[in-house]
């Protein structure tokens, strides 16, 4: 049985990095002295192909918002025919392979390479050959309302009504005990209970909008990598107040000799990794007329 704690919503990108603080021997990371590029870029079938650019800082080394204005991003399949990602703005550190000519498909293997001035960043990553299935899903209204914050309110502080359900899952998933799973509902997790040896995921505080009738529900298979990221970002929440800042914020802190050790990008830091994701139109029920 995997237990996740129930936490205050909030919105925010999936994944964080294991701080220093939960090491029990701090080292000198080489990113506190010279900045090292910092990569994150998840590929998914049927998803959009990004890659996010940027370098580490600390206090001696200020924070810019193009580090690497010259650099050239690209990605190739196993055809080994690089195709250049497009930088969105000329601001910007994000890339993304905005005519589509790369074909994200299970199983196959993909490599990232980043041309900047000194050096060459590059990794590579399998997509994962197979993802979990739901296969049966309950949802129904507790009655019980709560109000929630609208976060593009602020600094107004505006709230909004929300119904509160109990959401009952089935499913099935590979038999690889590395990968890591998650449920997702309006592009935010769903925290509960799984119990992966039933194949069972149950929570009574399910939110969704007053007056909605149904949703999508999301169910994610990460690669291993991915999950180490995950499964340190889950140890972090307890011990650091940016719990669910982005990946990126939390590479860039300072981590002692933690993160090395859930990096794949080779001449800078971060991650290259891969998900899987299968959905299910769920319908509501007890509704009030």
């Amino acid at each position: 049985m995997i237990t996740i704690l129930k936490k205050h919503p909030i919105y925010f990108l999936f994944f964080a990095l294991l701080t220093s603080c939960a090491n029990s021997e701090l080292e000198i990371a080489p990113w506190n002295n010279t900045p090292v590029p910092v990569v994150f870029s998840i590929l998914s079938p049927n998803e959009p192909v990004q890659v996010y650019l940027y370098r580490t800082y600390n206090k001696d080394i200020p924070a810019v918002k193009n580090p690497y204005p010259e650099a050239k991003v690209y990605m190739c399949g196993s055809d080994s025919i690089w195709i250049e990602l497009t930088r969105l703005s000329p601001d910007t550190t994000m890339f993304e392979d905005s005519q589509k000519k790369l074909n994200i498909e299970m199983g196959k293997t993909y490599s990232l390479k980043i041309e900047l001035s000194d050096r060459t960043v590059h990794a590579q990553t399998t997509v994962i050959p197979e993802s979990a299935h739901i296969t049966d899903v309950s949802c129904v209204f507790s009655g019980k309302t709560d109000e929630n914050l609208v976060w593009d309110s602020l600094p107004k502080y505006v709230f909004d009504t929300i119904n509160i359900n109990n959401l009952s899952v089935k499913f099935s998933f590979p038999d690889n005990n590395e990968y890591g799973f998650g449920f997702t509902a309006y592009s935010k997790p769903i925290w509960g209970t799984m119990f992966l040896n039933e194949g069972k995921f149950v929570t009574d505080y399910l939110e969704t909008p007053k007056g909605s009738t149904s949703f999508i529900l999301k169910f994610t298979t990460i690669d291993p990598l991915f999950n180490k990221y995950q499964n340190a970002q889950d140890i972090n929440s307890v011990t650091t107040s940016y719990s669910y800042n982005s990946p990126v914020l939390a590479l860039i802190e300072s981590f002692g000799g933690v993160l090395p050790q859930f990096s794949n990008i080779v001449n800078g830091v971060g991650l290259f990794g891969s998900s899987v994701t299968d959905s299910m139109h769920v319908v509501i029920t007890n509704l009030p007329e």
